[in-house]
């Protein structure tokens, strides 16, 4: 008896394991396999906000109606001057209709480029489950276009993807497609010192962005996040969808560039009239604030020490212009090495005539 309550109870679990693996196998087929991925450039617009372009990564499934844009968003911005130096705005990742989404760009007159990404289906179906799991994490990063742009946040999920790809060296493709140290290099390809929003925001943008960091972190720019995929064979096919009808703020260049406006300053500078002073040190103060203020007090991520705090305050004036002279080309500009020097100059005479004040009473 004991040994058929045995064998029945045996022929009983082997029926549900197959009975469960049957059922297993059956939602797998279930599963939609016409899923695919897309990595999406948005070109720069004509706004502060929108100097670097936009990317997205776009998941479709047209087997069950789906087709997504995953995409970073933050609260409407009231000022976007103000709003991106000093203020605290978080982001996080969205997943908006592709149809609204091309729209809202197409209106901008921005141009929009999709990679569709080299991807089996198991990864497919990973990354989207991925990017579902940042979009319930909500607005958790701090708005940072050093640390947490739209090009890091996608790239948080296909590195993930390119990990589990043993004959891809990811940071050695990086390495050889963006062949630099710093995330101010990564700028300045697209963003010139010339220009005068190139001279104000590397005016502004200082400490973190000179750091060397390492190779995922140079990823920045979306144009940039676009060569990475295709020198990684990630991409399998390239569809332009819209090509700029506006002028990109960056390359917006007025005929007035600030190395003629600086040379104009020091020249100014260089004129022995008091009367110079009562625009120059008002001006100088009014910098060193806005400088100070970033660096020590700004909630905004992205700002460190500016050295140019030591070019500008009349003590260490001449230790600062010593130290941008050494980092020419990969820090500063020679505009802003010749506003400091003109501002030196005007110290100096400033001293000079409060030192004859003195003598003579």
């Amino acid at each position: 008896m004991h040994r058929v309550l045995t064998i029945l109870l045996s022929l009983f679990l082997s029926l549900s394991v197959q009975a469960q693996t049957e059922k297993a196998d059956s939602a797998e087929t279930a599963l939609p396999v016409d899923v695919s991925a897309y990595y999406v450039e948005v070109t720069p617009g004509s706004t502060l906000a929108s100097v670097f372009g936009h990317a997205a990564i776009r998941m479709s499934c047209p087997s069950a109606g789906l087709d997504y844009c995953f995409t970073i968003k933050t609260p409407e911005i009231n000022d976007e001057f103000f709003d991106i130096l000093f203020g605290h705005l978080r982001v996080g990742l969205v997943p908006e209709q592709t149809s609204q989404f091309r729209a809202d760009y197409l209106q901008q007159g921005r141009g929009i480029t999709e990679y569709r990404l080299a991807l089996t289906l198991d990864e497919a179906r990973q990354l989207w489950q991925t990017l579902d799991g940042q979009v319930a994490r909500g607005l958790y990063w701090d708005m940072d276009y050093v640390n947490n742009g739209c090009t890091q946040v996608i790239f948080e999920g296909l590195y993930d993807l390119m990990r589990q790809r043993p004959a891809l060296k990811v940071d050695d493709v990086i390495r050889e497609t963006l062949p630099m140290h710093t995330r101010r290099e990564a700028v300045f390809s697209v963003l010139s010192p010339a220009s005068w929003l190139g001279f104000f925001l590397h005016s502004c943008y200082a400490g973190p962005i000179d750091e060397e960091v390492s190779a995922r972190r140079l990823v920045i720019l979306p144009s940039d996040g676009a060569k990475v995929l295709e020198n990684a064979r990630l991409v399998a096919a390239r569809q332009t969808l819209a090509t700029p009808s506006v002028t990109p703020l960056s390359e917006d260049h007025a005929a007035f560039t600030p190395l003629m406006a600086s040379v104009l300053f020091l020249l100014l500078c260089l004129l022995p009239y008091r009367k110079i002073d009562y625009v120059t040190l008002p001006l100088q103060t009014v910098l060193l604030l806005l400088f100070c203020t970033l660096t020590f007090f700004s909630r905004s991520s992205g700002f460190g020490w500016n050295w140019l705090i030591l070019a500008l305050f009349p003590l260490t004036a001449p230790v600062g212009i010593l130290y941008m002279l050494f980092h020419m080309g990969s820090i500063f500009s020679l505009p802003q090495l010749v506003v400091a020097v003109a501002f030196m100059i005007r110290t100096i005479y400033w001293i000079s005539w409060k030192k004859r004040l003195f003598t003579k009473y």
